[in-house]
This record gives C-alpha cells, structure tokens and sequence, in this order.
C-alpha cells in the first residue's frame, strides 16, 4: 500500500496523460459519446497533471493530500459558473453549439480545480517571491474598501440595465472580485487586497499568471473541439483580430476572472466557517 502512494504523483500523472491523448483522438476521429467530453477529459487530464507536477515540487498538492478539498472545488466551480451563465441567458456573450447536458456540467466543473491548481504550479516555480509592490498601506483603509464592495454591488446589477452593450462583461468579470475579495480582507480572509496592502505581490501575479495560462488552454482546446462555444460580443474593439475563438482583447478578462474566482472562494470558506460573524 505504502508502494502504491509513493508512486500515486506518477500514476496521476499517467492518467492525465492518457486523458489528453485519448480526448484528441475520439474528438479528431469524431467518436460518439467521446467527443461530447472532449473539454471535460482534457481539462481532467491537465488538472491530474498539474497535481502530480506540484506535488513532485512541493511534496504536497490537492488531489494527493486533501482529496476531500478537492472534491469541494469541483462541487463549487459548477456553481460558480452557473452564476455566469445566468448573466449570459440575460446578456449574450457566448452560446454553445449543442445542448449542455452532464458532459458540460463535467466540464464546468474542472474551472476552479484548474485556476488553483496552476496557480499553485506557478507558485511552485518561485517567480514572484521576491516581488514587492509600492507602499499603499495608508490607502487600502476600511472606508477604500467598503467603496469597492459598493462599486462591485453596482457593476453587478448595472449589466442588467444594459442588455445590448458587450462592455458590461468587463462589469461582471470585475464585479465579483470588488465585492468579495474586500469583505474576505475586513474579516481576515486570504485577500487580494490584503496581499496589495502588505507588499506581497506573489498571490495576485501567481493568480493572473494561472488566468493567461488557462485562458490559452481553455480557447486552444475549445478551437479543436466539435462540441464548442462561440463567442457573440459585437461592437468590441479589435472584435475580428482573434487568437482562437476569443477576440484578441477578451483575453484581458481573465485576469479579473481568476481574482474572481480566488475571491469567491474564500468569502464561501468565510462563510461556511465556524463562529465567526460577517464584518463590513
């Protein structure tokens, strides 16, 4: 058995392997039911990966020490995406070319588990320990920070008084992350805010970084998949200069798109802890 966990990095790596080779070759030969997973198998594939890599660097990762966590991650990914897809019934910024039944639910699900799961591997490489960012400690005050859990309450309720504009997205991808990450900080939560005031730039370039990263990845493999989205943002600048499917400026999104995500998961950990009481 002791045999068998020692070698559990490897094997996971393997299985992540064989997920991404498999995926390419039932999506390219067009194989039923295969190719409707296609975007779960692969992620699933890249997220085992990552875990054995990061456990190989720092002797610990998610899937291999806190299985149970993980599992949290996968349940809570699909309900935070959901939320976006709410807006997008509303404000059309993608649409899918089939139906999304279990496989993309699956592969929902893979969004969170992969954010900080390459977040943590872009940790591991120690790029941006030693970065320090200006001090603006004297800013990033009680009165900053309820302004921005305002300014995020707004840039979540605006987009739905202005249907037709694809600048709204910029409110929604920004929106969570203003009105989350500051109420982690004024109750002693991992913050990105927290990590500005205190000079400690590591988290938040690691995050942005893990944004590009997966950004690429999940418009790489959606370009080759059959069953795909496509993207309806009309009167955007640059809206036909595309890497991929995504015009060249959505890419900006993901770097709030992960804060976001980052932020969002804290405030439910916040709020799911024991004993304590919400302060704003």
């Amino acid at each position: 058995m002791k045999k068998i966990l020692n070698r559990l990095p490897s094997y996971l790596g393997s299985i992540g392997i064989f997920l991404i080779v498999f995926a390419q070759i039932t999506n390219f030969l067009e194989t039923e039911p295969f190719v409707y997973w296609y975007i779960a198998m692969t992620w699933y594939g890249y997220i085992f990966i990552a875990d054995s890599i990061v456990y190989l660097l720092k002797g610990k990762s998610y899937i291999i020490n806190r299985p149970k966590k993980f599992i949290v991650l996968v349940i809570l990914s699909v309900i935070f995406w959901l939320v976006f897809e709410f807006y997008n019934i509303y404000i059309a910024g993608w649409e899918y070319s089939r139906q999304i039944g279990v496989a993309g639910i699956i592969a929902f699900s893979t969004i969170l588990p992969a954010i900080l799961e390459t977040t943590e591997l872009v940790k591991s490489l120690h790029l941006f320990d030693k970065v320090r960012g200006p001090d603006i400690k004297a800013l990033i005050n009680k009165n900053f920070l309820r302004l921005f859990i305002i300014v995020g309450g707004l840039f979540l309720i605006l987009p739905f008084f202005f249907l037709d504009y694809w600048w709204v997205w910029a409110m929604i991808w920004t929106g969570f992350f203003f009105f989350f990450d500051p109420i982690n900080y004024l109750n002693g939560r991992p913050s990105v805010f927290g990590d500005i005031k205190n000079r400690k730039w590591m988290i938040p370039l690691s995050l942005m970084t893990a944004g590009l990263i997966c950004g690429f990845l999940w418009e790489f493999w959606n370009w080759w998949a059959v069953s795909r989205w496509e993207y309806s943002l009309p009167g955007m600048p640059l809206e036909n200069i595309k890497i991929f499917e995504m015009p060249i400026l959505g890419y900006l999104g993901y770097l709030p798109f992960v804060l976001e995500y980052y932020a969002m998961y804290h405030f439910i950990r916040f709020i799911f802890s024991k004993g304590d009481k919400l302060k704003i």
